[in-house]
């Protein structure tokens, strides 16, 4: 039972659940728990269960868009942005609509990359929670 037979159950589930019905999913991926887990099924499901938690750990804090290079971006169109509306204030108009102009496309372009982002990895890290509670239900005294 290796690491890579797990994250393979895991995206199984993860695939099956995005196209149907939790169900569905779920009788898959104990299937699968049942062929890769041979001889020791309750193992594969807790070694499944504690990697997990981990990746739930590690996306909620690793992968939090508002902690990678997208911040320190976002930050910049907003310095460039008060920049655009201290030159329209001076009298430059042209120069300082041409920069908020451009301060605004890329600011919203950011902003939707950001939200997409935050969208997918919380998706992710409910469909490891629907496992978990699955794996929980299935070996509840072992758990």
């Amino acid at each position: 039972m290796t690491a890579a037979k797990i994250d393979e159950a895991i995206e199984c589930y993860m695939k099956e659940r995005k196209k149907s019905e939790r169900k569905a999913a779920e009788t898959r991926f104990l299937s699968y728990a049942y062929l890769c887990g041979t001889s020791d099924t309750a193992a594969f499901m807790q070694r499944t269960r504690s990697l997990i938690c981990y990746y739930i750990d590690f996306l909620s804090v690793l992968e939090n868009p508002m902690r990678g290079p997208q911040a320190a971006w976002l930050a910049l169109m907003m310095l460039i942005g008060a920049f655009g509306c201290y030159l329209l204030a001076d009298g430059k108009m042209s120069i300082g609509l041409f920069i908020i102009a451009g301060m605004l496309v890329n600011g919203i372009s950011l902003g939707r990359a950001v939200i997409a982002k935050w969208i997918q990895t919380s998706i992710t890290i409910a469909l490891y929670q629907e496992i978990i509670e699955l794996i929980d239900r299935t070996l509840p005294g072992e758990c």
